[in-house]
């Protein structure tokens, strides 16, 4: 049975952070980062060396958020292990379980939307280019780079 996978991508312009909400097979992770600028392309960064076989575990942290994320890839799985802190500061592992494909083009898919609104909305182009904006050109010729990337050939 099919389980469609489906990604949402808000940034908060004020204060720069980005928040990426992907479901897919019954499961939802909210990916929280700040300095959007540097966390959006080291995100896909991160994804890409996954992608490519490169490396096959990884971590990422929040950013200035109080949560990791460890990724782990396995045949055609990702397995993601999201460690934070609840009102209490007390411990929290959720673990989750990906179709690694789906995963990564589902992130390519809502980003795609996301620049789409920002054109729509005359956020882009950007009036005058900045490089700690969350959409500056750095922004998205990684994306465009990762995009680019994932769907030319299936990850290893």
């Amino acid at each position: 049975m099919e389980h469609p996978y489906s990604c949402h991508f808000e940034i908060d312009y004020r204060y720069r952070d980005v928040e990426i909400k992907l479901n897919g097979d019954h499961q939802e992770i909210h990916f929280k980062f700040m300095i959007a600028f540097y966390s959006i392309p080291s995100f896909f960064f991160v994804l890409l060396r996954l992608w490519d076989g490169k490396t096959k575990k990884t971590e990422i942290d929040g950013f200035g958020f109080a949560v990791r994320y460890y990724f782990n890839v396995e045949e055609k799985n990702l397995f993601i292990e999201h460690l934070t802190n609840d009102e209490n500061d007390q411990p929290i592992t959720k673990n989750y379980k990906f179709n690694f494909e789906k995963f990564v083009k589902a992130i390519d898919k809502g980003f795609s939307e996301f620049l789409q609104e920002q054109l729509s909305k005359g956020i882009l182009p950007l009036k005058v280019e900045e490089h700690s904006h969350p959409l500056s050109k750095h922004v998205i010729n990684e994306y465009e780079e990762f995009s680019t990337i994932i769907n030319a050939r299936k990850g290893k």
